[in-house]
């Protein structure tokens, strides 16, 4: 079943591009076929149900394809089939290509989370740099050409930093293979091990994104089409910590103890420094983009800690965060489908006459403020939790990132629906009534019952601290 999740959406994704007057019908049907497979997988997972293969693809150079699920690859898989559905459900007066781009990225990302040899690891990881270079390229504004620009520099860049490290890591270590097992029992310390470290830190936190490595995300969201299919698909992309987490911590430990303190000071920086940037946004996808990099801050300091629970909270918050920063980009769509711009000042005063859209934005900006009972609060507080067991002072700083959200969030809504009343817009519609309401029962269900997936991320976490040369 593994194999059929990774690559249905590519199949899909290859259909949708050759019939496009049939994409959107073929894209939801891949979506939600996959989502179904995500879903039983995710069962199988929990009740220790084995979906683990590896067969040698180039023996002679060590490289397999080698797929398996561990706690943290399933619960981002589960993010990743759910919020590409939504953006497909959601999808609509997009360009059909747009559809299929859509799918081969979601197959990327779950090959790229499911992959236990290194360098499979990164020919998925590539594989979703083109669609989303794709998607920009040929969709996006008038800024596209900028965006897309600065956008490649940085990947393209971080890609053969982490290429480099790969090399090194597998020939210098002397390694019998690029599987994870293999690296982590032929570890690369020295001189030689902190170049490598350096390399992988570089190319992750180019994805996460973090500072000062972040300044094409800003330009990637704003100059997206204006649908928000390819910026809900841009919140998976952030598969920085993923890759921090499964690849860098832990087969560079010596090198990672070694630059913590900068680490959290660097995590810190950017969450706070974002969230400051955020709240003087008058743009949405501007101000999400900073929110989003703000929270990636947060998830970063927790993932930095070196504690079980930093890290669970990292990579809960990075699945909570595809879902419903996902769902506010597609609402930012409906936004600029009803004025036209996605500019804050023109359009206020909306709760009166469209109080279903009303609702559907307050409960998505509950939950990237981390009400609660919704998805946004157990990765925040499990995140804050960690840290402050490393560090009380960086713990005051993510806090206060924390609260900086719910000033930008329900600052940005309250302008558009609570401020004196400018022109009405209609109500939610029909599609916007299907995705919404899956987008609110994923955040809910993930902030009344975390238990379900926190559960298999801690087993996880405590390997991580575990081959970090922690613990409890």
């Amino acid at each position: 079943m593994i194999h059929v999740t990774i690559f249905l959406p590519l199949v899909f994704g290859v259909l949708a591009l050759l019939r496009p007057t049939g994409a959107r019908a073929l894209g939801l049907l891949g979506a939600a076929v996959t989502l179904v497979l995500g879903l039983f997988g995710y069962a199988a997972f929990l009740d220790g149900a084995s979906a683990a293969y590896s067969a040698p693809l180039l023996a002679e150079a060590g490289v397999y394809y080698a797929v398996a699920w561990d706690g943290v690859g399933a619960v981002l898989m589960l993010a990743v089939v759910i919020t590409t559905f939504l953006a497909l459900l959601a999808a609509r007066d997009v360009p059909p290509a747009m559809v299929g781009l859509t799918l081969m990225m979601e197959s990327g990302l779950i090959g790229l989370l499911a992959a236990q040899d290194l360098v499979l690891f990164y020919v998925f990881f590539e594989a979703t740099l083109i669609p989303s270079l794709l998607m920009l390229g040929l969709f996006g504004g008038a800024g596209r050409i900028r965006a897309l620009v600065k956008f490649a520099i940085f990947t393209l860049v971080g890609s053969l930093l982490m290429l480099a490290g790969i090399l090194a890591l597998r020939y210098l270590g002397g390694a019998p293979s690029f599987l994870l097992a293999d690296l982590a029992d032929h570890p690369l310390g020295g001189v030689a091990g902190r170049w490598a470290f350096a390399a992988f830190l570089l190319a992750f936190m180019v994805k996460t994104p973090l500072f000062p490595l972040h300044v094409w995300l800003p330009d990637f969201h704003a100059e997206n089409h204006p649908s928000g299919l390819a910026d809900a698909m841009g919140t998976l992309y952030k598969v920085g910590l993923f890759g921090l987490f499964r690849w860098t911590l832990p087969l560079f430990p010596e090198a990672f103890a070694l630059f913590q303190p900068w680490l959290l000071a660097l995590a810190a920086l950017t969450a706070l420094g974002a969230a400051w940037t955020a709240y003087a946004q008058t743009d949405w996808k501007r101000l999400l983009a900073y929110g989003a990099l703000s929270h990636m801050g947060v998830g970063a300091l927790g993932l930095f800690s070196g504690t079980p629970e930093g890290a669970v909270g990292a990579i809960y918050l990075l699945a909570a965060s595809g879902v419903y920063t996902g769902g506010l980009f597609l609402f930012a769509g409906g936004l600029h489908r009803r004025f036209g711009t996605l500019d804050l000042r023109p359009t206020s005063g909306l709760a009166k006459s469209a109080p279903g859209l009303a609702a559907l934005g307050l409960i998505l900006v509950l939950a990237m403020v981390g009400l609660p009972g919704l998805s946004g609060f157990p990765g925040e507080f499990m995140n804050l939790l960690g840290v402050w067991q490393a560090s009380p002072v960086w713990t005051f700083v993510g806090f206060l990132a924390v609260i900086a959200a719910a000033a930008y969030a329900l600052g940005a809504y309250q302008q558009i629906f609570h401020n004196a009343p400018d022109k009405p817009a209609p109500d939610l519609d029909a599609v916007e009534w299907q995705w919404g309401a899956l987008a609110v029962l994923t955040v809910v269900f993930m902030g009344v019952y975390p238990k379900l997936f926190t559960g298999p991320l801690l087993t996880a976490a405590e390997t991580l601290v575990a081959a970090m040369g922690g613990g409890r």
